[in-house]
């Protein structure tokens, strides 16, 4: 079996599993939530998020 065929495979089978389509809809929502905070956080003329130095 070639890689294509067992990714194929893996993927149906997980997609078969209890909560999957749930899990991948919240996936997509989270995605798409982040993908438009960013376009507005460029619209607005701001850098992304800042990194904080670690507290000890």
């Amino acid at each position: 079996m070639d890689d294509r065929a067992e990714w194929d495979d893996l993927r149906e089978r997980r997609v078969a599993e209890p909560g999957a389509v749930e899990a991948y809809e919240a996936a997509r929502i989270a995605f798409e939530l982040g993908r438009t905070a960013r376009q507005l956080r460029d619209r607005a003329g701001r850098m992304g998020l800042r990194r904080r130095a670690a507290r000890p």
